[in-house]
């Protein structure tokens, strides 16, 4: 079941938690464009299940504007790196006051359009284990930084002190292979632990249940058992800060067609 909580910005949070008495790892599950939605709570709540405490904040939640708009993809907000830190460091402030979480063990995931603000963390913080970028974070914006606010995943990448795993699909029009490809370059040229996989058939949002003409289902089951194993296995201090783990999986179909995400 989800809690709600207004923090002192204003900000709300959603929190679930599993059941049990013991403190557990915690993750912040940051939303899609379109908002806290539907599919923010669904995705929360499916991995407390899993053993974590899980939130999903506003990052939306300066905007004055018609919010009706923003969950049907009419239009689009963009943090500035500056909004996002500070509405990060809440959240995760607010998480370690709660007495059923492990502070000393904190993830994040980001989707879509939050999928590179994990990685803006990871290089401006050292206190997450482990993040994950999810059909996002790999846009052609993300890499000439066009957007007002945000710097290059390229200069942000050098700086992460945590593992990384990134989940991408097939037919995802939005982050092309070709960036895919360069997004574990360059994490391999900065020696830094990863585990990036291309699942078959999926397209962009693939996990959303929500909107039928994306999901599918194989590639959901297969990333959300990749994306409860990392965090799995970071949290139980799997990945050595003294070694470079690398691991790149990809099934894909050479120069085969590519349908609408």
């Amino acid at each position: 079941m989800l809690t709600e909580e207004t923090l002192a910005s204003g900000m709300r949070v959603w929190t679930a938690q599993p059941d049990t008495t013991e403190k557990r790892p915690a993750l912040l599950l940051l939303h899609e464009r379109y908002g806290p939605v539907e599919h923010s709570f669904n995705i929360v709540e499916k991995m407390a299940k899993e053993g974590f405490v899980v939130a999903v904040n506003d990052l939306f939640h300066r905007y004055r504007g018609d919010r009706g708009a923003i969950e049907r993809a009419e239009a689009r907000l963009d943090p500035t790196d500056d909004e996002a830190l500070v509405d990060m460091d809440e959240t995760l402030a607010y998480l370690r006051t709660l007495p059923y979480v492990d502070g000393d063990n904190i993830g994040m995931a980001g989707f879509c359009l939050s999928g590179r603000m994990p990685m803006l963390y990871a290089a401006a913080r050292d206190d997450v284990a482990g993040i994950a970028v999810v059909h996002g974070g790999a846009y052609p914006r993300d890499f000439d930084g066009s957007t007002e606010g945000q710097v290059s995943v390229s200069g942000l990448i050098p700086r992460i002190g945590c593992p990384v795993l990134g989940a991408f699909g097939e037919f995802d029009r939005l982050v092309p292979l070709g960036h895919v490809h360069r997004f574990r370059n360059e994490l391999e040229e900065a020696g830094k632990s990863f585990k990036i996989l291309v699942f078959a058939g999926a397209a962009h949002g693939w996990m959303n249940t929500t909107t039928p003409e994306a999901f599918h289902q194989e590639a959901t089951d297969a990333a959300w058992g990749t994306m409860v194993g990392f965090f799995t296995s970071v949290f139980a201090g799997e990945w050595p800060a003294n070694r470079i783990v690398s691991r790149f999986e990809s099934d894909v179909t050479p120069h085969g067609p590519q349908p609408k995400p």
